[in-house]
């Protein structure tokens, strides 16, 4: 029987409820998880296996599945998996700090090509973590994007199962 690490009552198993995963700072929900509620002090807790190979799925679902335009969440999601601080991924980018910013922030839409040279590094970056090829056809991936990318209303959800990112082949998108 697990205890609450707060306040040390019994904490309540539940299993097959979505799990929210807000920490990561997007719109990310994860079902087959389990979690913990402590009715005492009402803190909520979550086991969440293996989370540098869940970011790096969720980074991966961000650069290849998504058609629209990276969003200020998605690209500090992206700087932050990448462990790169904002001067860092700047310089690799060729932009200024303050440019990131304003992208990070919200206070500027980042360019379709400074969009795809980020999915790119993150790629890039993914697949040497893994040892494996995240997205096979990288061209062909770019090229199924939409010349205008802007107007492009597409769903914020990812949602994932813990055998999406616990198994030990690779973690591949097909090439499309």
């Amino acid at each position: 029987m697990e205890t609450c690490p707060i306040c040390g009552h019994t904490l309540q198993v539940i299993k097959d409820k979505p799990y929210d995963y807000s920490e990561c700072g997007l719109n990310v929900v994860l079902y087959g998880i389990t979690q913990y509620y402590c009715e005492s002090c009402e803190e909520a807790f979550a086991e969440i296996p293996d989370i540098s190979k869940l970011h790096r799925l969720i980074g991966a679902n961000i650069c290849t599945k998504k058609k629209a335009i990276l969003q200020p969440a998605e690209i500090k999601f992206l700087r932050k998996n990448l462990q790169l601080k904002a001067k860092d991924l700047a310089k690799a980018m060729g932009v200024s700090v303050s440019t990131l910013s304003r992208w990070e922030n919200n206070k500027k839409e980042i360019s379709d090509g400074y969009d795809r040279l980020l999915r790119s590094l993150y790629m890039m970056y993914a697949s040497e973590m893994d040892c494996c090829i995240i997205q096979e056809g990288v061209l062909n991936l770019f090229r199924g994007f939409p010349h205008q990318r802007k107007h492009i209303e597409q769903p914020s959800e990812i949602a994932l199962n813990p055998q999406e990112w616990m198994i030990d082949s690779c973690i591949c998108a097909p090439a499309s």
